[in-house]
């Protein structure tokens, strides 16, 4: 531990803005796994005793369901079912409703994955900053000295390059949790247009049995 600290002091300033971006995206890759976790996204129990009550038309029970259950696709369904039982029964009314809910829904989705993304691009940048200013001391050092002492040319260059290293190692992980979530997120509106699309189905089912 002891030794890391070390390491991270030679690095020089920029590496307390490296340190901070590296904590930020810590905490943003940790908060989108919770918010994009199936839990709550698509609870398939829950969508399952949802589609269940609508099969016996009891409306109400699915709404409350759906209304008690935090995540996307049950305010999706919920926000359709209402539309359903306020009289909106025709088929491209209800497309209509489930886009507008979806153009709620998707941008609480994408939360910190911007954000994920962007400190993938801004740590490495950092980091060759970092190794640029310590490149110029360097320099300097040997415009005093000289060649006469390469001890403080090795160490110089050493230090430069430790802040493109923690950079990089910053934003590797980094730009891989963006892509993942970005990827994840592709696949849940995919999944939203799909269980829309079933859901107005069951429900213009239903209503022209009704109308027979």
């Amino acid at each position: 531990m002891e030794y890391i600290i070390q390491v991270f002091q030679k690095g020089g300033p920029i590496m307390y803005p490296l340190l901070f971006l590296g904590i930020l995206a810590i905490a943003f890759i940790i908060e989108r796994l919770y918010s994009l976790s199936s839990r709550k996204t698509f609870p398939v129990r829950k969508l399952e005793e949802i589609s269940f009550y609508i099969q016996e038309g009891r409306f109400a029970e699915a709404i409350t369901i759906a209304k008690n259950t935090n995540s996307v696709a049950t305010a999706l369904v919920a926000g359709v079912l209402e539309a359903y039982i306020r009289g909106r029964k025709d088929e491209e009314q209800l497309k209509t409703v489930a886009e507008e809910i979806a153009r709620a829904e998707i941008p609480k989705l994408e939360g910190y994955i911007n954000a994920i993304g962007a400190i993938a691009a801004i740590a490495p940048l950092l980091g060759f900053l970092g190794t640029v200013v310590g490149m110029i001391q360097v320099f300097e050092a040997l415009s005093v000295e000289g060649l006469s002492n390469p001890q403080v040319l090795s160490s110089g260059i050493s230090q430069a390059l430790i802040t493109t290293a923690f950079g990089l190692s910053i934003a590797i992980p980094t730009l891989a949790a963006y892509w993942y979530f970005r990827s994840k997120l592709s696949f849940i509106v995919s999944q939203m247009e799909n269980l829309a699309t079933e859901l107005i189905y069951q429900l213009t089912e239903l209503s022209s049995k009704e109308g027979k």
